[in-house]
């Protein structure tokens, strides 16, 4: 893992596609971790979803985190306008390699696949995401 992501093997949220998080593209990304039933996880749905338009040239992955009703996590990820790819882990299988403190959790992955950055807890607006997506991986809106 050498301060990257860790090798998986975890399914696409409505689909049977397979991905490994360490064979990711090489990109700015930012990955948040979440659930369906995670009160602060839908609080914070709508700066995910603007920050994406306006974050040229960084990935978002969702992780649909520690949650047994994928059909509902799916449903959500629609209802919310998340247009971006999210795999499941139910079974908190990344809690040891990413240090996942709990949902929702926030990292920022820079283009040569490191680590820079975690943010625990609930995004407050677009722009404390946008700010940390600057201080973590440079990018600039």
């Amino acid at each position: 893992m050498d301060g990257g992501l860790p090798r998986t093997a975890l399914l696409c949220l409505g689909s049977d596609t397979v991905v490994n998080l360490a064979g990711l593209p090489r990109e700015p990304m930012i990955i948040n971790l979440w659930a369906q039933w995670c009160a602060p996880c839908r609080e914070e749905s709508p700066y995910l979803r603007a920050a994406l338009a306006d974050l040229e040239g960084v990935t978002f992955l969702g992780i649909n985190y520690d949650d047994d009703k994928p059909d509902w996590a799916l449903e959500f990820a629609d209802l919310v306008g998340w247009r971006y790819p999210h795999v499941m882990d139910q079974t908190k299988s990344l809690q040891g390699p990413l240090r996942v403190p709990g949902l929702p959790t926030t990292i920022f992955v820079t283009a040569d696949g490191k680590i820079a950055g975690v943010h625990p807890g609930v995004l407050e607006s677009e722009e404390q995401l946008k700010d940390l997506a600057h201080e973590y991986l440079g990018v600039t809106p």
